[in-house]
């Protein structure tokens, strides 16, 4: 039986057998892992990233929020770096430990040989939600900040011109990034 966030490929779904496209997960995982999620967030800082988050999107454009986001996961990735890694199992097993000192969830990385890019899926992320956004997307953000960091580390502090990473996809309990390609 493969690890949580093993590098081993996902099952595709057939049709009509309830897994949803690309993720290798039925919705009844979907929907466990957004309650994992939701119920993983203390209730004393439950209140208070709702009230930030609302002062945030009071005072701030949303591109402007947005970046201090990614910044802020950013920072953290710099607070938590991680060792150096040759292979994508090591930086998977890597990326996992420092996850897992935070109850983030966990992340899985697969190569995507047709387009030479990266695909993360972090599964299992914190929710808190805010008005407007109930369900906690803006929590896509601080980790294609945190993300970001560790992979420009892991090429030796990397280079603005270089490959950039991004969320192409944010539910309850999935993020799906994209680094290059």
């Amino acid at each position: 039986m493969p690890a949580i966030g093993s590098t081993s490929e996902a099952r595709e779904g057939q049709a009509g057998d309830g897994v949803l496209e690309g993720t290798g997960m039925t919705q009844m995982d979907q929907a466990a892992l957004a309650y994992l999620a939701r119920r993983d967030v203390s209730a004393q800082w439950r209140g208070f990233l709702r009230a930030l988050l609302e002062t945030l999107d009071a005072n701030l454009d949303r591109n402007t929020r947005n970046g201090l986001l990614r910044a802020v996961g950013g920072r953290l990735g710099q607070a938590l770096p991680l060792p150096a890694a040759t292979t994508l199992a090591e930086l998977e097993a890597r990326m996992n430990a420092a996850l897992a000192e935070l109850s983030w969830g966990y992340v899985s990385v697969a190569l995507d040989e047709a387009d030479r890019s990266l695909r993360l899926s972090h599964h299992a992320a914190p929710v808190v939600g805010a008005p407007g956004d109930e369900v906690g997307s803006w929590f896509a953000t601080v980790l294609e900040g945190l993300y970001t960091a560790w992979l420009a580390a892991q090429q030796g502090g990397g280079s603005e011109a270089g490959p950039q990473l991004r969320v192409v996809q944010s539910e309850p309990g999935l993020v799906q990034l994209r680094y290059g390609g």
